[in-house]
């Protein structure tokens, strides 16, 4: 994650998106059901909203870190149901 994520830039924060591309194009959710960051129930009603296709791992913040295996199985499905 080091590598790939960076450090966060504050204008970020300011940037504005015109549409938010999960409400034009089917969404994936994993929920860390073990998250101590952001409550699991927050995500899943993140997800809920986004009309998303949710999977619930009984992990910690970073699922792929504890949990690579299941998040490739994830993103391999999704993938393979994208149009």
């Amino acid at each position: 994650m080091y590598t790939t994520q960076g450090p966060l830039a504050a204008r970020c924060f300011d940037d504005k998106n015109r549409t938010a591309a999960w409400r034009v194009k089917p969404s994936w959710f994993i929920a860390a059901e073990q998250d101590r960051m952001i409550p699991p129930a927050v995500q899943r009603d993140s997800a809920e909203r986004m009309k998303a296709i949710t999977v619930r791992l009984s992990s910690s913040h970073v699922p792929m870190l504890s949990q690579p295996e299941r998040v490739a199985e994830v993103i391999i499905k999704a993938v393979a149901t994208a149009h």
